[in-house]
């Protein structure tokens, strides 16, 4: 029985190569026939591949490899996250350890455009505090951006990566109650504060009761 998680690597370790040594990306059949498995688990990955943003797909054209910038590459770690099958608990220690950490290199150099985008997330939130989904959204961009301000790409890719998993539990969030992302914006907006005033233990400390707070919520 072919390993499903094994051939998915194999095929895009393979395409990479060939896209890095400028040589023609293989089809479905000579993929098909290179991997000794059938032409519909080949059309099954390139699909994944092709939702990572990893490759483009045509009728007549072929196929051809894209190149990678910061989003594309947070997606392709996502993906490979989901085929592994990690413990919400591992991405719960994971963000406390890495969003904490970030803050003094957000704190040197956030921009005041950003800031303003930070400012407009927590807005956004307090808006749409009684559309659970929405508010949930504006959450995790809120700390998208915070990861954003940085300004080391390789953290932000993973970082990043790690915050769009929590998509997956807005269903477990308290529905249809404003109070909840009303608690969430007045702890944001402080950690922001702190964040303008350059007081990173203040903000440390302010990021990690607030990410506990959730996490405790989620593991309940």
């Amino acid at each position: 029985m072919v390993d499903e998680e094994a051939l998915f690597r194999a095929i895009h370790q393979h395409i990479l190569r060939q896209a890095k040594s400028g040589g023609r990306i293989d089809t479905e059949t000579e993929l098909a026939t290179r991997f000794g498995v059938t032409r519909y688990k080949i059309r099954k990955a390139l699909s994944v591949l092709s939702q990572m943003g990893v490759v483009d797909r045509a009728p007549k054209r072929g196929m051809t490899v894209n190149n990678l910038g910061p989003k594309n590459l947070s997606a392709q770690i996502q993906v490979q996250m989901d085929i592994a099958n990690f413990d919400i608990r591992e991405f719960i220690e994971a963000r406390l350890l890495i969003e904490v950490d970030i803050i003094p290199l957000a704190i040197r150099r956030v921009t005041p455009a950003l800031l303003g985008r930070l400012d407009e997330a927590i807005n956004r939130i307090e808006a749409n505090a009684a559309n659970t989904q929405e508010a949930d959204r504006w959450d995790r961009e809120f700390h998208l951006l915070l990861l954003e301000a940085c300004g080391n790409r390789v953290l932000q890719v993973f970082s990043a990566a790690l915050v769009t998993y929590f998509e997956k539990t807005t269903s477990t969030l308290p529905q249809n109650n404003p109070e909840f992302f009303l608690n969430i914006a007045r702890q944001e907006r402080e950690l922001l504060q702190a964040i303008k005033r350059g007081e990173e233990d203040r903000a440390k400390e302010l990021l990690r009761e607030h990410l506990r707070e959730q996490v405790d919520m989620l593991q309940a």
